[in-house]
């Protein structure tokens, strides 16, 4: 029995090996690929709010300002807008999750701000924290499942100054599920492969060693924590026929 374990440990390891070296690679592709969508979406929502930090509005009342925010709902994935004002204020909010409260410091959770407190210790008012806290406001999640992300974009007027932040909540529901279990399949199986390679090995070195009567435990253990390397070695300090050498 254990002479025909010791013939197939081998040749499992082997399998093992190369299939958990195909899926990770074929992971990484997917996640690739996934970054690649999401990142070109992204790109679309900048260059939409680019454009609004191009607009240079002298306030955050600016009619043509105004109307250019609202306008950015149409802009593709743009689920939901939000226009703030630097100190927090949510001056208008439409779309999917918007919200009927005063300022953004109402959405933030107390885990939240504390943790602002701990990393950040300077004026609440400052454009900065608000953007972040606009972020942490903003929602993730719409009615029926869909994912979506932040970005907050601030406003400089003509002389350089903050007049105000716009947010946008955009979708990313479609790259996520046009994935679809591929990255997860090839993970959990990267998973099952790994263990079996990494552990045919000081087995079979195991099996190998106790039919040499050397010290199979010791090396078992040596080549379990230093695997291919460590059965080089083993390989070549018991390279002479199984059992030792017979007494003269």
């Amino acid at each position: 029995m254990y002479s025909q374990l010791k013939r197939r440990l081998p040749v499992v390891a082997v399998i093992a090996g190369v299939a958990a070296v195909i899926l990770i690679a074929v992971f990484a592709n997917l996640v690739a690929s996934q970054q690649r969508e999401l990142g070109a979406i992204l790109q679309s929502v900048q260059k939409t709010l680019a454009s609004l930090e191009a607009l240079r509005p002298a306030s955050i009342e600016d009619a043509a300002f105004r109307d250019a925010v609202k306008q950015t709902l149409k802009a593709p994935h743009v689920v939901s807008v939000w226009l703030f004002a630097p100190d927090g204020r949510i001056v208008s909010s439409e779309g999917a999750g918007t919200t009927s409260r005063d300022r953004v410091q109402e959405l933030v959770t107390s885990d939240t701000l504390r943790g602002l407190h701990a990393f950040h210790k300077g004026d609440p008012s400052e454009i900065d924290w608000v953007a972040v806290m606009a972020l942490s406001a903003m929602p993730r999640e719409g009615e029926h499942n869909e994912v979506f992300l932040p970005y907050v974009q601030a406003i400089r007027g003509p002389s350089g100054s903050y007049v105000a932040l716009v947010g946008v909540a955009y979708e990313v529901s479609d790259v996520l599920r046009n994935s679809g279990p591929g990255p997860i399949a090839a993970m959990l199986g990267f998973y099952l492969a790994a263990p079996i390679y990494w552990l045919s090995l000081p087995l079979w070195v195991f099996l190998d060693a106790r039919e040499r009567r050397e010290r199979a435990l010791a090396w078992g253990i040596f080549v379990l924590i230093g695997n291919l390397v460590a059965l080089l070695a083993y390989l070549l300090a018991t390279s002479r026929p199984a059992g030792g050498s017979s007494a003269a």
